[in-house]
């Protein structure tokens, strides 16, 4: 979590940082007012160094971070251990033999170079490289900061020339020059990329240790023998701070402690590299006139000055490059929007965007040979007052989870009205892109299906009726009493016309045809509306009474064959149909069995003449 308060924040959120911080102002103390500052010094050096071991190895030991991450801080943490060692030599020489003043200091010095070095190394080869012109571009950038730490180096170094006791001295400024390059470079790089497998934060905090303990190194022949220079000692412990302070960021994360980087460092960098060589030409002119040291800086001012003359040339050329490409982007742009544009006027489907209430806030012209509403007038309108649907349930069920934030796609067809009130089935899509900063919205993919609805209906109700009757067909009639399981006290009734044949073998098959659809229509018309009515096949009928009484099925029947027995008139012929009607009752049968008995009153019925029969246990023996 990003701590609040800025850096102060960052240091509150942080205890090493405070208690690092803590330790340098005690030794700062212990240095300007102690007895023994050289040792105070190099005690704290070494207690900043353990602080660095300690967090790099916890950092490297962390099971959760990038292999890359724990890598650097498993490496970091041998730098560390190279540090401590240097500064606990340091510290024993100095209480075994006070005032001790080699010009050496062999191997702590050695300690801290190689330290150094491997570190630099560790975190220059986690670094990424883009290639192509944004590689050229770091380059350039990064070689004017490197100039700038050039001319400082020769500045100093001719100044210590004199200083120098013998040719170690002048190793240790070379090596301490390079140290010092190689930071600058580092430093640069992390600051204009802002890129790394750590904290970019705690890389620059490194690269400034870093840079600091080269820049002691190159000072070499002037700080030797300054021990007794009590703000020497304090400076030297700017090094290790820094150090120990880089793991405690990266510990706070990636986006802690804000650092100038990206784009402000590419243009600030180079200004500030020829600034400060600029100042350092006009002290040293102003001081000493022109000396091997004037020139020298001289030089770096202008190579400086040339390489970003040559980097500004360069972004000349690559922002010509971008506008050319910018330009044809933006006529291939055009020509695809009027293209979309043309699509979208001349689609037979239409599409709509709402808002978060509902609202309309794009309709495409297609809405208004659909619905024969005005698409420019639709916009503020809620989708409901443009496609008035015949169910709003089943559109407020559509929407809902949509308008509240889902990014699902959800489909439903939807019977509307067009202007002029006809129906019309809708089918819609819908997916929800609230979320997307392009559309901030939920879009409606609308087509009419009316014709498809249509003939998926008329298919269904062919496939469940009979078409010669338009009456349930058994398959229908199966479902409906699969449905009517539980529906109590149930009855049916089991239909067969008397001496039909003989009508289709005097008047034909069409009188036939005709009689049945007579038969089909009183059948209906006796029964409640409610009541399942089925031809079978030939001219059995079936009818399923549920929620039924015996007496009130029994009247059914009844009534059915008064009403069959009305003379029909046929073409030029009058016919006289009887019905024979069985009537089975129960509460507790399936509707299987019940049919099974009402055919077996029915055949009772035809036996004695009767016209109806009910079903008694036992009349099929």
């Amino acid at each position: 979590m990003k701590p609040r308060g800025g850096p102060a924040g960052a240091v509150l959120a942080e205890p090493w940082l405070s208690a690092l911080l803590v330790m340098f102002g005690g030794a700062t103390i212990a240095i300007l007012v102690g007895p023994a500052p050289v040792i105070a010094s190099w005690v704290t050096q070494a207690a900043f160094y353990a602080v660095f071991v300690a967090l790099s190895w916890r950092l490297a030991m962390h099971g959760t971070r990038p292999d890359r991450s724990r890598r650097f801080w498993r490496a970091a943490t041998v730098s560390g251990v190279l540090f401590f060692a240097a500064a606990v030599l340091r510290t024993v020489d100095e209480i075994v033999e006070p005032g001790f003043d080699s010009t050496a200091w062999t191997v702590p010095s050695a300690l801290l170079t190689v330290g150094s070095a491997w570190l630099l190394a560790s975190m220059l080869t986690g670094l990424p490289y883009n290639g192509g012109a944004a590689r050229r571009d770091l380059w350039i950038d990064a070689a004017t900061v490197m100039v700038a730490a050039a001319v400082f180096i020769w500045t100093i170094a001719l100044t210590g020339e004199k200083s120098a006791e013998g040719p170690e001295q002048l190793v240790w400024t070379a090596i301490g020059a390079i140290i010092l390059l190689v930071s600058a470079f580092a430093v640069t790089h992390l600051l204009i990329t802002g890129m790394a497998p750590f904290a970019v934060a705690a890389g620059v905090v490194i690269g400034f240790g870093a840079a600091l303990h080269g820049l002691e190194r190159a000072l070499n022949p002037q700080v030797m023998n300054a021990d007794d220079g009590l703000l020497v000692l304090v400076l030297r412990l700017v090094p290790p701070l820094f150090l120990a302070i880089a793991p405690a960021v990266e510990r706070l994360g990636p986006e802690t402690l804000t650092v100038l980087r990206g784009r402000r460092a590419r243009v600030l960098a180079p200004m500030i590299a020829l600034g400060t060589t600029q100042i350092l030409l006009i002290a040293q002119l102003s001081d000493e006139g022109l000396t091997a040291r004037s020139w020298g800086t001289a030089m770096g001012t202008v190579v400086i000055a040339g390489l970003i003359i040559a980097r500004q040339d360069l972004l000349l050329l690559e922002n010509a490059r971008l506008v050319g490409r910018l330009d044809r982007t933006v006529d291939t742009v055009g020509r695809k929007e009027r293209w979309f544009r043309s699509l979208v006027e001349h689609a037979s489907d239409c599409t709509l965007v709402l808002d978060r209430q509902g609202v309309i806030t794009y309709a495409t012209p297609a809405l208004h040979p659909m619905l024969g509403r005005d698409p420019d007038a639709a916009v503020g309108r809620t989708v409901s007052e443009m496609l008035h649907p015949v169910h709003s349930a089943r559109l407020h069920t559509l929407l809902a989870p949509l308008l509240a934030g889902s990014s699902a796609t959800e489909a439903d067809e939807i019977e509307a009205r067009r202007s002029d009130g006809t129906a019309v089935w809708l089918n819609v899509i819908a997916t929800g892109r609230l979320d997307d900063k392009a559309v901030e919205g939920v879009v409606l993919n609308v087509r009419d299906v009316s014709d498809t609805v249509t003939l998926r209906n008329r298919l269904r109700h062919d496939a469940s009726h009979d078409q010669l009757t338009g009456l349930a067909n058994r398959a229908l009639f199966n479902e409906r009493a699969e449905a009517l399981r539980d529906a109590g006290t149930r009855a049916v009734l089991l239909l067969d016309l008397d001496q039909f044949k003989d009508v289709n073998d005097r008047l034909g098959h069409l009188a036939g045809d005709e009689l049945l659809r007579i038969v089909a229509q009183r059948i209906r018309h006796s029964v409640r509306p409610d009541d399942t009515v089925a031809r079978l096949g030939g001219d059995e009928f079936s009818v399923i009474l549920a929620h039924t009484t015996e007496a009130v099925a029994a009247a059914t029947a009844r009534r059915i064959v008064d009403t069959l027995a009305r003379p029909v008139s046929i073409g030029a012929q009058t016919v006289h149909p009887a019905a024979s009607v069985g009537v089975a009752v129960s509460a507790d049968k399936p509707v299987e069995a019940l049919l099974r008995d009402a055919d077996a009153a029915m055949y009772a019925a035809k036996r004695r003449h009767s016209g109806t029969e009910v079903y008694e246990p036992g009349a099929r023996d």
